[in-house]
């Protein structure tokens, strides 16, 4: 008897893109035209790129038409589809791991936020001097036994987002969570301040780097620190946990 080759079931995030062209027919899902850009389907939920577009719909999918995967490293975690089933609707949270709920708490803050909780949560934030540092302690923490974090000590974590993947799956405490907040926030504040919330700088090469101004940089600060402490709380000691979700808790009530 030929066995039968093994099932392609894993993880799709539905960014619900106009400008992808998909056929949906109850719970099949294709491309409109065979080629790129493929339908990404994940092995495992904490290596989703969830991109800019955003809330969409998670789902469990199985790959049923396979797309071309010539090119890429052996096992890379992923594949590409021209045709996927959709299997189970899974909630948002599952994204961000098993306090995700936590993470969305924290993204539902952005679409409205004014230039004046922005102030607010940046002057809250430098009242905790000590959060960056509590930040950066959780990401050492949750790098232990990779190889970054022999070659990276706690305080060189401050202000990161994302780290080289483990085991292929996860970048983050939180998976995509702080890279998504980080975007998000972007997007509010030049929908809010247009090009003067943008700081633009030219490094020792010329090249130009972007970064937010204020009070947006100190917003940030405050959603990454309140995502890492209610998002990992495995990872942050208590008295951490009080100094990273300080300026959260001053502006949005604990």
């Amino acid at each position: 008897m030929t066995a039968l080759p093994p099932a392609r079931e894993g993880y799709w995030y539905d960014a619900t893109d106009p400008r992808t062209e998909l056929v949906r027919e109850g719970a099949r899902v294709r491309r409109a035209a065979s080629g790129p850009p493929w339908i990404v389907v994940d092995q495992h939920i904490a290596s989703i790129t969830i991109g800019s577009h955003w809330p969409g719909r998670l789902w469990r999918v199985r790959v049923t038409v396979l797309g071309d995967m010539s090119g890429l490293v052996a096992e890379p975690g992923y594949w590409r589809a021209s045709e996927i089933e959709l299997i189970d609707a899974l909630p948002l949270s599952a994204l961000f791991g098993p306090h995700g709920d936590a993470v969305l708490d924290v993204l539902a803050r952005i679409e409205s936020l004014s230039v004046a909780q922005a102030t607010a949560l940046s002057n809250a934030n430098a009242l905790a001097p000590d959060a960056e540092a509590a930040y950066g302690r959780a990401w050492a923490h949750w790098s232990e036994g990779t190889p970054a974090s022999a070659a990276t000590p706690a305080q060189d974590w401050a202000g990161t987002l994302a780290a080289s993947s483990r085991g292929g799956a996860a970048r983050s405490p939180v998976h995509g969570g702080f890279l998504l907040i980080h975007g998000q926030l972007w997007k509010r504040a030049q929908a809010i301040g247009g090009a003067d919330a943008i700081l633009r700088t030219e490094d020792e090469d010329g090249e130009i780097e972007e970064s937010l101004a204020a009070p947006w940089d100190g917003a940030c600060s405050a959603l990454l620190h309140a995502a890492m402490a209610r998002g990992a709380p495995g990872l942050v000691p208590a008295a951490d946990s009080t100094t990273l979700t300080r300026a959260f808790d001053t502006v949005f009530g604990g």
